[in-house]
């Protein structure tokens, strides 16, 4: 149970999406997962972030 506290704890909302250390969820299913470099401190927000701006871009 404590995992899955930290994992709920460490998930970002982001323009409907839930971001969680290297992976992306849309209705909390995966829809895919992206390499997270060791010493990233915010456990790949900011990359996934980027990512799901892309793919936004990419479907205009």
């Amino acid at each position: 149970m404590r995992g899955a506290e930290l994992t709920q704890a460490k998930t970002v909302q982001y323009k409907g999406y839930e971001i969680c250390m290297g992976s992306v969820y849309k209705n909390g299913e995966p829809l895919f997962h992206y390499y997270v470099p060791l010493g990233n401190g915010d456990g790949g927000v900011e990359q996934g972030k980027r990512i799901i701006d892309q793919i936004g871009e990419e479907g205009e």
